[in-house]
């Protein structure tokens, strides 16, 4: 664990654009990993699926359509979060010099 003085060290030494483009990367960085989670979620339920079919078991099975349709595009808005983090930040600070 980083100390308390460290981490406020960091802080204090950066800009606020620079600040900004670090929660906006944090930001993509947890829409990535909900959607990995989802997605996770989506392959075990197919996976039980097959299961049970592949056992005989005729029952009605619930739908993975769901954790697809919000996994991929989580995903997808999560990776263009992250990468283009610095672009965001630019576009909230454009009339800051020296962004």
């Amino acid at each position: 664990m980083l100390p308390k003085r460290f981490i406020l060290t960091l802080i204090k030494g950066m800009k606020p654009p620079e600040l900004f483009g670090v929660f906006v990367r944090l930001t993509g960085l947890l829409i990535v990993l909900y959607g990995l989670y989802e997605l996770w979620a989506g392959l075990d339920n197919v996976v039980e699926n097959l299961i049970d079919a592949a056992q005989g078991n005729n029952s009605d099975l619930p739908s993975s359509f769901g954790f697809f349709a919000f996994s991929i595009p989580s995903l997808i808005v999560g990776c263009v979060v992250f990468f283009f983090a610095d672009l965001i930040a630019r576009l909230a600070y454009r009339n800051t010099p020296n962004v």
